[in-house]
């Protein structure tokens, strides 16, 4: 596998650090010269460029132009799932999956609850989990935890007109979950392993009211691009806990310079850039190549990177 992918001229991956991660899993299985300082792969007479191109979302998101206005938005989704107009409201939307942190998101919940009980009746999370491979018993395992640990916070915690965790174990058309995005104080990605996670973007593009608050784990690349967000360890419960608190308390004046410059990094690294930069440096590479074809008697070392 690794051999056929260095066929390339230009491997892409999302972050530098996989691309380093990649050079070193090539380095240890493959006979090959390796350029780290131009992340290049030598490998029978075929230079393959290993470059990090983040992946990224349309802007603007197009599900954006039929949202009604945010409070609209809050309104109808509070009515929908009988969440109370005082009541602080965060959100959490993925696959039902054991890299998402579903079940480390709840914990940390229950210890934001446990350590600052003022917040008890004043806040709720939304988690909207999509089920994914339900045939599997592994998935199935994991849907029947969360659904009981939910359970168990929820009979902890909860009254008869405020649930701490409202679960929404069902597949959410692009439409609707940008009105939750739009209807939330703050989104929690706290990914244990994630690629990218264009939640996170996602998220940021809906805020055209330049309000709410992300977030999101190290773990997840967008992490790299998105560091206004609350960056936390998802396997620190505490740690997200406090990030939960700190999104409530944090002031509006605040929570709108970081989604600013949030909203600039995703509208200018949208996938329309990501997309056309490989176009133009695999076209640089080509040409790079046809030139050293013309002059064979030339050194082009230099050239092929």
């Amino acid at each position: 596998m690794l051999t056929h992918m260095l066929g390339a001229d230009i491997l892409g991956l999302h972050t530098r650090y996989h691309c380093q991660n990649f050079l070193a899993t090539v380095d240890r299985h493959v006979e090959c010269q390796i350029d780290h300082e131009h992340m290049t792969v030598t490998h029978n007479g075929h230079v393959c460029r290993v470059v990090p191109y983040p992946i990224s979302i349309e802007w603007p998101p197009r599900w954006l132009a039929t949202q009604s206005e945010v409070p609209i938005a809050r309104e109808a989704v509070r009515r929908r799932y009988g969440i109370g107009r005082e009541v602080h409201l965060g959100l959490g939307v993925e696959r039902w999956d054991f890299t998402k942190g579903i079940v480390e998101r709840f914990l940390a919940l229950e210890k934001l609850f446990d350590e600052h009980p003022q917040w008890r009746g004043r806040m709720s999370l939304l988690q909207v989990a999509a089920p994914t491979r339900s045939r599997l018993p592994a998935y199935q395992a994991l849907q029947q935890q969360t659904l009981a640990e939910a359970e168990r916070i929820n009979g902890k915690f909860g009254r008869n007109d405020w649930r701490p965790i409202v679960l929404v174990g069902e597949h959410q058309e692009p439409a609707q979950v940008f009105e939750l995005y739009r209807a939330t104080d703050f989104c929690v990605v706290n990914s244990l392993h994630d690629g990218m996670n264009l939640v996170a973007k996602e998220f940021v593009s809906a805020r055209d009211d330049e309000d709410g608050v992300l977030i999101l784990s190290t773990l997840a690349g967008a992490s790299r691009e998105l560091v206004e967000a609350l960056l936390v360890n998802p396997f620190d419960i505490g740690e997200t806990a406090d990030a939960i608190r700190v999104a409530l308390e944090m002031s509006r004046d605040e929570r709108r310079q970081r989604m600013q410059l949030m909203r600039r990094t995703v509208k200018e690294n949208n996938v329309y850039r990501w997309a056309g930069r490989m176009l133009m440096d695999v076209a640089q590479v080509r040409q790079r190549q046809a030139l050293a074809e013309s002059r064979p008697g030339e050194r082009v070392r230099n050239w092929q990177r």
